[in-house]
């Protein structure tokens, strides 16, 4: 079997940090487990797919003042379709999005999608996650309890 996870790299400022350890902590309370760092990764790009793109490329062109991007280098991993995430936000942004290249948008766009995830509704970090159970299937590391939910989600590893 080949690779299925991968690190993700983020460069945030402390106020960077502190967006996402807020998200990873709201999103572990809503599910009540212990979660990996890239669950909440994934979750957030999977609720910005939901968000309308006006207000991503809003996000995108803001973010230097937002004060939530820096210099401190972090790494998450997370299942190797997170990319097929990044990769679909990148074609509905289109090319202008994309003149510094997918690795600079793909950081760019990580900071985004937690910024609107910690602004989502319970609901919908609820859907976010469910979705991530339904895409990421066995690559994920989850417990038992999440396992069940998943496999009452999706027919994956049935």
């Amino acid at each position: 079997m080949g690779r299925v996870s991968r690190t993700f790299k983020l460069k945030l400022s402390p106020a960077g940090v502190e967006l996402f350890l807020d998200c990873h902590c709201r999103l572990g309370h809503l599910v009540n487990e212990l979660l990996p760092f890239g669950n909440t990764l994934y979750c957030a790009l999977l609720h910005l797919e939901c968000v309308d793109t006006r207000i991503i490329a809003d996000d995108l062109k803001t973010l230097r003042e937002s004060g939530l991007a820096g210099e401190r280098v972090c790494f998450v991993g997370a299942p190797l379709s997170l990319t097929e995430a990044t990769s679909r936000l990148a074609d509905r942004l289109g090319p202008a999005a994309q003149r510094r290249g997918p690795a600079a948008l793909n950081s760019r766009l990580f900071i985004v999608a937690l910024k609107q995830f910690r602004l989502a509704s319970p609901e919908a970090i609820m859907t976010a996650y469910d979705e991530m159970l339904v895409q990421a299937g066995d690559c994920l590391k989850v417990g038992k309890t999440l396992r069940v939910r998943r496999s009452e989600l999706s027919p994956i590893g049935q």
